[in-house]
């Protein structure tokens, strides 16, 4: 986690705590409390007739505030919070990330479950996309996941499935942390089927789960779109793998764009409703075109030049027999497991052994559909 030093007091951090849960009490009107009364135990406890003298402040927020004193107590929540082994990031705490300081409405309170530095925060990209990628949005969002990590690159995205979820495992497969950002508490796994990449980034220590929720909040459709925003905010540089026109993909790209981030698209077929997006980002020159996760490195100045020390060197294999055969029936395009058939003359079993033997050397890919690929990065000695 982050060093233990902070800049409040258990008492003001409570009263952080107790806001954060206030229904209509967003980053606008807690700057508004913090200008004019210094601090939010003083907030807390004002008066209807001192909040209603505050401009910002309106009759149903202050409705809001009176209801939740009448039945939250600041301290029972901190005492409740310190058993959860999180950390809470409000804005005076000078742990709590810069880049997302500096957004136009920053979180409130920053809940972090799990490990992440402030170096770790050096360099961060967002990944995003479509819940159901094409075999083309799988591939690329691993590898160029996996690819920024191995460069010390913190990815970051939602946990959602589909892209979401295949970028932190690509994250995963190299040597920087990745951050999962959550509509709901950050000790709540959503979605379920995720759980175990969740228990991944915390027991393993490999990242952080974060959330501008109290831990316990479940997941509602309504707060997913306002996650949206610290997926970029924490971001250096955001990437659209796949995502149709008016997916959330565009809409965190565009809150990216207007946060003065660098935003990549992975181009794709004019006839792919899942290409749509990126596609038109691209168009408008909202986002940069991007073929591999190198043009990101280049375009950041994380690395010199493609011929560069830095850059990763396709490791180079030697096959024999079947599996070289096979090998080389599959390219970086996916081909089908039918065709593999056809074309190697293989018996289905010896088929599907050599193929499983490939793909836990690492040398080619199995998406969903039986749907293989040669990894970009693998060459054949001849």
């Amino acid at each position: 986690m982050f060093d233990d030093d902070k800049a409040i007091s258990d008492d003001e951090l409570a009263h952080w705590l107790a806001f954060s849960m206030v229904n209509g009490v967003g980053p606008r009107r807690v700057a508004i409390l913090l200008e004019r009364l210094e601090s939010m135990k003083t907030a807390w406890n004002a008066s209807r007739l001192v909040l209603q003298r505050l401009e910002g402040i309106g009759e149903e927020t202050i409705n809001n505030i009176e209801r939740a004193r009448a039945e939250l107590d600041p301290q029972a929540i901190l005492g409740e919070f310190k058993e959860s082994g999180m950390q809470a990031l409000t804005w005076l705490d000078p742990r709590y990330p810069y880049r997302l300081r500096h957004i136009a409405d920053p979180p409130v309170v920053l809940y972090v479950n799990g490990e992440i530095g402030v170096e770790d925060l050096a360099h961060t990209v967002g990944i995003v996309g479509t819940r159901r990628p094409s075999s083309y949005g799988e591939k690329i969002a691993k590898e160029v996941a996996r690819g920024l990590s191995s460069h010390g690159v913190t990815v970051v995205s939602g946990m959602a499935v589909g892209i979401d979820s295949l970028a932190h495992w690509g994250a995963l497969e190299g040597s920087a942390p990745t951050i999962a950002v959550l509509g709901c508490g950050a000790d709540i796994c959503y979605p379920s089927s995720n759980r175990k990449l969740f228990n991944t980034i915390l027991k393993e220590k490999r990242g952080a789960i974060v959330s501008e929720y109290y831990p316990g909040t479940k997941p509602e459709s309504f707060r997913f779109p306002a996650r949206n925003r610290i997926i970029s905010g924490l971001s250096e540089a955001l990437v659209v793998v796949e995502g149709g026109i008016d997916s959330g993909s565009l809409i965190t790209a565009r809150q990216a764009f207007d946060q003065c981030r660098d935003v990549f698209a992975f181009p794709g077929r004019v006839d792919s409703a899942a290409s749509e997006g990126p596609n038109h980002l691209i168009r408008e020159h909202i986002a940069q075109l991007c073929t591999s996760y190198e043009d990101i490195l280049l375009a950041k100045n994380w690395v010199q030049s493609r011929s560069g020390a830095e850059r990763e060197k396709p490791a180079v294999v030697q096959l024999y027999g079947r599996e070289k055969e096979l090998f080389e029936l599959i390219s970086i395009e996916p081909v089908h497991f039918d065709t593999l058939s056809e074309r190697s003359g293989m018996p289905t079993g010896e088929l599907s052994a050599t193929l499983t033997m490939l793909e836990l050397a690492g040398l080619i890919h199995r998406a969903a559909g039986d749907w293989y690929s040669r990894m970009s990065d693998i060459r054949l000695r001849n």
